[in-house]
């Protein structure tokens, strides 16, 4: 044998194992890959579980929370027209009023916020 032809067999031999060496390589990363889509797609389901029960808390929340809006409303709407609101002394029917809004904010479950704080029952004299 001449060379040429040793040369050109071990060309085709490190050619080979290059592409086996490829190959492997290339088995090796879609496997990976396959397992990261795969734990992505695990933590995407739990993620989304916990999402979906803060959403139905918080709409809760907020349905609560409309609710007792539109109640207080109207008594705000009265106090603030009232031609004696300038007056720095308030009368029990305000302080009630702001009571009444605390305790309010108070009672809406499913939000993470803490108590607002207010005054004892009674109201503030």
């Amino acid at each position: 044998m001449n060379i040429k032809i040793k040369l050109l067999i071990a060309g085709a031999a490190l050619g080979l194992l290059a592409a086996i060496f490829y190959a492997g390589y290339l088995k090796g990363w879609y496997a990976h890959s396959e397992q990261v889509n795969r734990v992505a797609a695990m933590k995407s389901k739990t993620t989304e579980k916990a999402i979906a029960a803060g959403e139905q808390k918080a709409a809760t929340a907020a349905t609560e929370g409309r609710v007792v809006y539109r109640t207080i409303y109207r008594d705000v709407v009265k106090y603030v027209n009232n031609p004696d609101r300038t007056v720095c002394q308030f009368d029990n029917d305000a302080v009630q009023l702001r009571q009444r809004a605390l305790d309010a904010a108070n009672t809406i479950s499913g939000l993470d916020a803490g108590a607002v704080p207010g005054s004892q029952p009674g109201g503030n004299k």
